[in-house]
């Protein structure tokens, strides 16, 4: 049987699939760790407006404290902000990885596919050739008598 000639091609794309598939995990993993930041940041905002609040209904209101609290909650807003257009770089990069993937994969495939097509190609010269050698040997031992 002849070898399909685009095997190396074939083994090639497969390459670029895995890295495809290793470029997303790694796209999605940085989307999910900005995720769990801005989760972080805002719990510490929710924390420091608990805090104000409390600052607010004690009798001893610390006028310095809760200068601090709102400046610090002011500082979470900005790094909030920053995050949620981090977030939307990064979904976009994960998007796009997912389009290289499906690209990828569908290349494969095709390769793939083809691959088959030549080894049912091939199976069936194969046989067809055996069928021709059993048919001659066949006439021939029947000729001799």
């Amino acid at each position: 049987m002849k070898p399909f000639r685009l095997e190396k091609v074939l083994e090639y794309r497969k390459h670029l699939r895995l890295e495809a598939r290793n470029a997303l995990a790694a796209a999605m993993g940085d989307e999910q760790a900005l995720l769990d930041y801005q989760t972080k940041t805002e719990r510490q905002k929710q924390q420091q407006m608990g805090e104000l609040a409390t600052f607010a209904q004690s009798e001893a209101f610390n006028v310095e404290a809760a200068a601090r609290r709102r400046y610090f909650m002011g500082q979470l807003d900005i790094q909030l902000m920053v995050v949620a257009e981090q977030l939307v770089q990064a979904r976009m990069i994960v998007e796009q990885q997912r389009m290289v993937l499906v690209k990828a994969d569908q290349e494969v495939k095709a390769l793939e596919r083809l691959r088959e097509k030549h080894v049912e190609e091939e199976t069936s010269q194969e046989q067809k050739r055996s069928e021709i050698e059993l048919s001659e040997q066949w006439q021939s031992s029947n000729w001799n008598w």
